[in-house]
């Protein structure tokens, strides 16, 4: 009989390490949240953390959920944006009150427990996975 404990322990701690530190970058995303959802194809935001820990700057150009139909940047009033700068050394947050992400015709409501994979593009950094968790939504959104 063979074991396959070796392969699972490495597998979990490989979901559990950000995906920019696996591949030796300097830019770092976590703490990614999204709002849950009722009905299938709801609307909904989603937020991370990204840490730049390069001495240069990089510029966030594309990001993607697949279990939306569009994904795109928006700033705190809704517009979309194009990209974002995230400067050297420095630490920028997609937050509620700031630049979001907004998921539209979602394949699926987003329930409690739920873990959507996403992506980030870099300018210099390339791309990078990203989980989003899913959170109530505050009263009033």
């Amino acid at each position: 009989m063979k074991n396959y404990l070796g392969g699972a322990v490495l597998a979990a701690l490989f979901l559990a390490t950000p995906a920019a530190a696996l591949a030796g970058q300097d830019m770092i995303a976590d703490h990614g949240a999204v709002w849950r959802t009722k009905d299938i194809g709801a609307a909904t935001q989603g937020f991370i953390q990204i840490h730049n820990t390069s001495a240069a700057g990089d510029v966030l150009t594309g990001w993607s959920c697949p279990i939306a139909d569009t994904t795109t940047l928006v700033d705190a009033a809704g517009k979309p944006l194009r990209s974002l700068d995230i400067p050297a050394g420095q630490r920028v947050s997609l937050s509620p009150d700031g630049p979001h992400l907004l998921l539209r015709g979602t394949h699926f409501a987003i329930a409690r427990g739920s873990v959507l994979p996403c992506a980030l593009t870099f300018q210099d950094a390339g791309d990078i996975a990203v989980y989003l968790n899913s959170i109530p939504a505050p009263k009033g959104r």
